[in-house]
C-alpha cells in the first residue's frame, strides 16, 4: 500500500511539475570539511545546509540541488592527501530526500580555489583522481547557484591548511587570488553565497569579495578588478561570527537567505512552522501562511510523514483552521498518526505540506518543509513514553498564575529547566499546546482561543518525568 501510494504521488508531483515555467536554477552547495571543521559544528553546518536546501526545493520545484563536500583527505584515515579533493554527493537533483542524505566524507585542509576547478572537471565530465566520490560528473543544465559554508582563512600561511584563494598566488588585490571563482563567474555566469564563520578581517573581506552582487552585506570587500562584480555593493556574504548554530532570535535565518537567492515568481508558496516534540502523544500545533498569484484558488493542503531512514511517505490527517491573512494551524491528536504507525513508519520523521490550487484552469502544486531550524526531524515515532514522576508531598516543581485565568498566565518554575517539555491537555486528553523549554524558569502562555474549564499543565523534564497542575480556563 505504502508503494503504491508513493507511486501516485510521485507521479502526481511530475504531472503539474511542467506547469511551472518561472526561471529555475541548479544550486551547489558547497560544505568545508577542513581540519578546523569540529564534528560538532560540521552537525550544525548539515543542519543548515538541510534547511536550506529544502526552502530551495520548495521555492521552485524545477531548480535541483547537488551537495559538494570538500577538503584535503579522506575523513576517518590519517594520511592526508594534502591537496583539493572534492566529494559529489549525487548530481543535480529535485528529490529532497537524495540531496539531503549526506554525511561528513573529508577532513585535513581546504583549498577552496582549487576545489571549484575540481568542480569544473565535473561539468566537463573528465576524469579526475581528486573527484573521490562513485559520482564524479555534474550535469548542469540551468543558471548556476554555488552557496558556501566555510570557516576558512584567507590564507593562513601554512602549508595544506586553510585557504580561501589561490594556493599558489596569494597576494591581497591579486585577480590570480581570485582566479576560478572569477571563471565561474564569467564561464557559466555563476552566483556565489558565502556563509562564513570567520571573523579575521582579512578573510571576512575575501569572503565577501567572492560573494556576488545581490543580499545586504555592504562592509569591506578585497579589491579585484577582474572580477564583474568588483566594488558592487551588497553582496550575498553571511558572516556567522559564532560558527552555524542558529540562536532563538534566527528562526528564519534560512528562510530568509533562501529569499535572497530564489525567486518564487508567479508560483503560489506556503511556509508553516512546527516546534519538534518526541513523540505522537506530545505533538505541538502547527501554523503557517500561504500565497496564491493573482487569480488562482486553493484546492486543498495535505499533510505527510516523510521517513529519514528511506524516504518513505505517508499521508496524515490534516484539517487545518484557516483565519486572516490566509492563516492556518492544526492542533495534531495521536489519531492523526494512525495510517503511519499502522503501516509500519517507524523513527525520525519530518512533516512535508502541499498545497494544491488551481490557476488559469490548471492544478499545481507548491510545497514545504518545517520552518524551524533548530531540528534535524520533526517527529520521532519510536520515541519512549514519558513516565509519571513521584515528587515529595507538597513539592512543587512550578506554579501558574493567575489560577484562574482569562488565558493569559505564566508558568514559573521553581529551578530554571535545562531541558524538557512544556504541554497543556483538556480533559478529553487532547494535546491544546506543547514547548520545547531550554534554559527557561518563566513561561508566558496564551490559551485565550480555548473554551472555559479545566486544563492539566505538564512539565516533562529530562529524565521523561512528568509533573503536573491544573488551570482553570474562565
Amino acid at each position: 500500500m505504502k508503494k503504491t501510494f508513493l507511486f501516485f504521488l510521485v507521479a502526481f508531483i511530475m504531472s503539474w511539475s511542467n506547469f511551472n515555467a518561472q526561471q529555475s536554477s541548479d544550486y551547489i552547495i558547497m560544505l568545508d570539511n577542513g581540519g578546523s571543521t569540529t564534528n560538532d559544528s560540521y552537525a550544525h553546518m548539515k543542519r543548515g545546509a538541510v534547511k536550506l536546501i529544502e526552502q530551495l526545493l520548495a521555492c521552485n520545484p524545477r531548480n535541483r540541488v547537488a551537495v559538494v563536500q570538500y577538503g584535503a583527505g579522506i575523513y576517518g584515515n590519517p594520511a592526508g592527501a594534502n591537496k583539493a579533493l572534492i566529494y559529489i554527493e549525487s548530481d543535480f537533483t529535485n528529490d529532497g530526500f537524495t540531496a539531503q542524505n549526506f554525511k561528513r566524507r573529508l577532513d585535513f585542509g581546504d583549498y577552496f580555489n582549487e576545489s571549484l576547478d575540481l568542480i569544473g572537471t565535473a561539468f566537463n565530465g573528465a576524469f579526475s583522481p581528486d573527484i573521490v566520490s562513485s559520482q564524479n560528473t555534474l550535469n548542469l543544465g540551468q543558471p548556476l547557484k554555488i552557496v558556501v559554508f566555510t570557516d576558512a582563512e584567507r590564507n593562513s600561511g601554512t602549508p595544506h591548511d586553510s585557504y580561501l584563494v589561490n594556493y599558489n598566488n596569494t597576494g591581497l588585490n591579486n585577480p590570480l587570488a581570485f582566479e576560478i571563482v572569477v571563471k565561474f563567474k564569467v564561464g557559466h555566469q555563476a552566483q556565489f553565497t558565502m556563509i562564513h564563520a570567520n571573523t579575521d578581517p582579512q578573510a571576512l573581506k575575501a569572503a565577501a569579495s567572492i560573494s556576488s552582487a545581490g543580499g545586504l552585506y555592504s562592509g569591506p570587500l578585497e579589491t579585484n578588478i577582474a572580477d564583474p562584480d568588483n566594488g558592487v555593493l551588497p553582496r550575498l556574504y553571511y558572516n556567522r561570527p559564532n560558527g552555524f548554530s542558529i540562536g532563538h532570535t534566527e528562526v528564519d535565518y534560512w528562510k530568509e537567505l533562501a529569499a535572497n537567492i530564489c525567486d518564487p515568481g508567479n508560483l503560489a508558496t506556503v511556509n508553516f512552522r512546527y516546534e519538534p516534540g518526541e513523540c505522537i502523544e506530545s505533538t505541538s500545533g502547527i501554523g503557517g501562511y500561504y500565497n496564491l498569484p493573482a487569480g488562482a484558488t486553493l484546492v486543498n493542503l495535505r499533510l505527510e510523514l516523510i521517513g529519514l531512514q528511506d524516504g518513505s511517505v505517508y499521508p496524515i490527517t490534516f484539517n487545518p483552521s484557516f483565519g486572516a491573512g490566509n492563516f492556518f494551524n492544526y492542533y495534531f491528536q495521536p489519531s492523526d498518526f494512525n495510517y503511519p504507525v499502522s503501516n509500519g513508519a517507524t523513527g525520525e520523521q519530518k512533516f512535508r505540506l502541499s498545497m494544491v490550487y488551481l490557476q488559469n484552469g490548471a492544478y499545481k502544486i507548491a510545497y514545504s518543509w518545517n520552518n524551524y531550524p533548530y531540528f534535524d526531524y520533526d517527529i520521532n515515532l519510536d520515541c519512549h513514553v514519558p513516565r509519571a514522576a513521584k515528587p515529595l508531598a507538597g513539592e512543587k516543581i512550578f506554579k501558574l498564575t493567575p489560577n484562574p485565568t482569562n488565558g493569559l498566565f505564566k508558568v514559573i518554575l521553581k529551578n530554571k529547566l535545562e531541558s524538557g517539555r512544556l504541554e497543556i491537555r483538556d480533559l478529553s486528553g487532547n494535546t491544546v499546546y506543547n514547548k520545547v523549554l531550554r534554559n527557561e524558569k518563566e513561561i508566558d502562555i496564551d490559551i485565550s482561543s480555548r473554551k472555559e474549564g479545566v486544563y492539566i499543565v505538564n512539565m516533562i523534564n529530562d529524565k521523561n518525568e512528568i509533573y503536573s497542575d491544573k488551570i482553570i480556563k474562565k
